[in-house]
């Protein structure tokens, strides 16, 4: 009888834990439904002659004492394996209550790490009570959010959204909340094994709906959008901020599905092994669409430009970004077959937007080494009338590796008044060959560049290097990727002249798309 109480006991305080999880206020549905998996009901069981086994548990929830009985499953249990499986049920009562697992044929595992198990019958045998162990992979997390409300002006977004995770996900070695000034959360959940993502970004999103729905009592989950991607240790912290990011954009363009998640590396892999023939197929039936991200100019505080960016609906893996499947695409005509509808559908775009709106289109390198698609893009810019509308983005790197070639394709653009932006720049600049381009506009910063920039004085220095030379070069300086207004304000005070990123707006979907 004692050791009976002292497991209600230990199920009342999981119980109490569990509880802690949610944000409050819970709905009665989940506080009952919490209430019966572990075990207990908010009736008196007065039916039941065992008075003991009617014992009252107390339990208090932001300042409110709820009384719990042991539901009619454990006393009949417990009733029955006192009297059948005595011995047996004492041997499984401590087991459980002190948490302790013997050794047998297989390794064990606590249930309370595992957060699979689930109250067993009191009449189970010892074979029957040992867990098997988790042979799960160790993985991270790293999940966007983004939801239809505003949060009230008296609340500090960071430390709110910090403290109520670090409460609730305290059994991973690392949980870190950012908030970003666009309103997007960015969550970092480290070291939990692969079985239990799944699980882990369903808790996550729903954590972050109850403190939403604290400010929002009308608030739906359905505008509460997440986006992630869990990955193994080492993996490419860019490619991860990418996967997460176009996750999102699958979350918030699905009017049933809040949460769209993606791995990294081998599965992602995986999915992407017919890559080359399933995106041009993709391409060609028009299954593609192209989102628009806003450069600002700090002097204008205006929008100077927008930057197409290419996403395709994958048949598995839904809305996936260039960056995700453009390096398993060989074959050149199938990058020009992918260049030409970008360009395609970026001045049709354009056509119906006034004059002095201004598209920027990134062209795979390979493209800009082929006569064939050089006369094509001559050839459609001046058929358009907007050419002087567009900006050809170009790697640096690519540029000075292939710098001669390259110059002669400025100049067969020039007579248009299409121009150049130099983009991914990352390093100081080679200033002398870049004096004898005309019609290169503006130079864009990489996104590791200015990335928490404040944090780190190597970095600023650098920038500060770029913008000194492009002053020579009288070309403006672009950062991209800022999200916060500590890297804003530090962008600023270095002379840059523009930025784009989360910070100002996300992606913007084109109104007139291809997806059919």
């Amino acid at each position: 009888m004692h050791l009976t109480n002292s497991w209600i006991a230990e199920d009342t305080k999981r119980l109490s834990v569990q509880l802690s999880n949610y944000i409050e206020p819970i709905n009665t549905l989940d506080l009952h439904k919490e209430a019966r998996r572990f075990g207990f009901s908010f009736e008196s069981p007065s039916q039941f002659p065992l008075s003991w086994m009617s014992k009252q548990q107390k339990l208090e929830l932001s300042e409110q004492q709820l009384t719990l009985y042991p539901n009619a499953i454990v006393r009949k249990g417990v009733y029955r394996g006192l009297w059948v499986n005595g011995a047996l049920l004492l041997l499984g009562l401590l087991l459980i209550a002190k948490g302790r697992f013997t050794k047998n044929k297989q390794s064990v595992v606590d249930s309370e790490r595992s957060g699979l198990s689930k109250r067993h019958s009191t009449a189970l045998s010892a074979q029957e009570i040992i867990l098997p162990v988790s042979t799960g992979q160790q993985v991270n997390m790293f999940a966007m959010f983004k939801w239809r409300c505003e949060l009230p002006k008296h609340i500090e977004p960071q430390s709110h959204f910090s403290v109520t995770l670090a409460k609730c996900f305290n059994k991973y070695r690392y949980c870190s909340a950012k908030y970003l000034s666009s309103g997007a959360l960015a969550v970092t959940l480290s070291s939990m094994n692969k079985e239990e993502v799944e699980q882990t970004i369903k808790r996550l999103h729903e954590v972050v709906y109850q403190a939403l729905l604290a400010f929002r009592g009308d608030l739906s989950r359905s505008a509460v959008k997440c986006g992630a991607c869990f990955y193994s240790e080492g993996a490419d912290q860019t490619q991860v901020y990418q996967i997460a990011r176009s996750s999102l954009s699958v979350a918030q363009n699905h009017v049933w599905q809040h949460i769209h998640m993606l791995p990294l590396n081998r599965t992602l892999a995986e999915s992407l092994l017919d890559a080359e023939s399933n995106v041009i197929d993709d391409i060609k039936a028009g299954r593609f669409v192209l989102f628009f991200q806003p450069l600002f100019d700090f002097k204008t505080q205006d929008v100077i430009q927008s930057e197409a960016l290419l996403r395709v609906r994958h048949k598995t893996l839904g809305l996936i970004t260039a960056g995700q499947f453009i390096h398993k695409i060989h074959r050149s005509e199938h990058l020009i077959e992918l260049d030409k509808a970008i360009v395609q559908q970026a001045l049709k775009v354009l056509s119906k937007e006034p004059k002095g709106f201004t598209v920027s289109v990134n062209l795979h390198v390979v493209n800009w080494s082929s006569s064939e698609f050089l006369s094509w893009l001559i050839a459609i810019l001046k058929e358009s009338g907007r050419a002087k509308d567009v900006t050809l983005e170009l790697m640096i790197c690519d540029y000075y590796q292939h710098r001669s070639y390259f110059e002669q394709f400025f100049d067969a653009l020039s007579p248009l008044g299409a121009s150049i932006v130099l983009d991914h720049v990352n390093g100081p600049l080679d200033i002398v060959p870049l004096q004898k381009v005309n019609n290169i506009v503006g130079i864009k910063l990489a996104f590791e560049l200015i990335h928490d920039i404040q944090s780190s004085a190597k970095r600023r220095a650098v920038v500060k290097q770029i913008v000194n030379q492009a002053k020579k070069l009288h070309v403006p300086v672009y950062a991209v990727g800022v999200e916060t207004q500590d890297e804003l304000n530090c962008i600023k005070r270095l002379g840059v002249d523009g930025a784009q990123g989360y910070y100002f707006s996300a992606p913007l979907l084109e109104l007139e798309n291809s997806l059919n």
